[in-house]
């Protein structure tokens, strides 16, 4: 990598599996996505959704299907497909999500830097709607 005065750049990267911040300024963090097991459709079983915040995905390599779904405290109908490369998806605060990621792919996360399980939640699903989606799932 090129070295830059560090007065006129931050630098952030990360090469290993699952999320990582990188970079953290004004409020907000952007993080790195990679493929481990909590993007495998296998080992699906939870959706998370955060309560103060959007998340915005960036798939820069690889694949991704995108899980959303509808529902206040409890997740009802979903809504899954695939991520195209170079394209940023802004999922609202409070909007049930998941991602699934081939091996390969790459994520980029932009959400505000205060998120966490404290203003976030999980929902665990039934067996029912885990195996309709993960029927589903092209990748992962």
């Amino acid at each position: 990598m090129v070295e830059v005065p560090q007065q006129l750049v931050e630098i952030g990267e990360y090469f290993g599996v699952g999320f990582q911040p990188v970079l953290i300024f004004d409020g907000w963090r952007v993080a790195m996505k990679r493929a481990g097991v909590g993007t495998s459709a296998a080992k699906f079983h939870a959706v998370d959704r955060h309560n103060e915040t959007n998340e915005v995905f960036v798939l820069t390599a690889g694949q991704a299907d995108m899980l959303l779904m509808e529902g206040g405290d409890v997740p009802t109908e979903f809504h899954l497909f695939p991520m195209e490369l170079n394209v940023a998806y802004s999922v609202q605060q409070s909007a049930w999500h998941h991602v699934f990621m081939s091996d390969d792919a790459h994520i980029i996360v932009f959400e505000r830097a205060n998120t966490a399980r404290e203003n976030s939640n999980s929902y665990e699903l039934d067996a029912d709607t885990i195996a309709a989606i993960r029927s589903r799932v092209r990748v992962g």
